[in-house]
């Protein structure tokens, strides 16, 4: 099981922009890993990590972003409906096209 506690420090560490790269970046992993055999028991740990990612993000955000509600609700959801009939590829298609959102606005990509 991952420390979350250490995760989270390192994450509150980055500017902005980076925080953002991060969740984008861990959301492209569910889209490349839904690929592999092992994704049954790495998906619930990259959708939590993503979680994570977006609820720190919301708590030192001064703005209510509602991009990032959506797809904070999205993985809340898709947490707790993992092990029922959720296709994987579905899930990780969702997850890639989030990914390039959300790295979109990060500003990273213009830099």
């Amino acid at each position: 099981m991952p420390n979350w506690s250490a995760i989270e420090a390192s994450f509150l560490r980055q500017p902005h922009a980076q925080q953002l790269g991060e969740l984008a970046a861990s959301l492209a992993r569910l889209n490349s890993w839904s690929q592999k055999s092992a994704i049954r028991e790495l998906a619930p740990i990259l959708l939590s990590e993503s979680l994570l990612y977006v609820s720190l993000i919301q708590q030192k955000s001064e703005i209510n972003n509602v991009e990032l509600n959506q797809l904070q609700d999205l993985l809340q959801n898709w947490i707790n409906v993992w092990d029922k009939s959720m296709e994987i590829t579905d899930i990780a298609s969702v997850a890639s096209t989030w990914s390039q959102r959300v790295l979109e606005m990060s500003g990273l990509l213009a830099s």
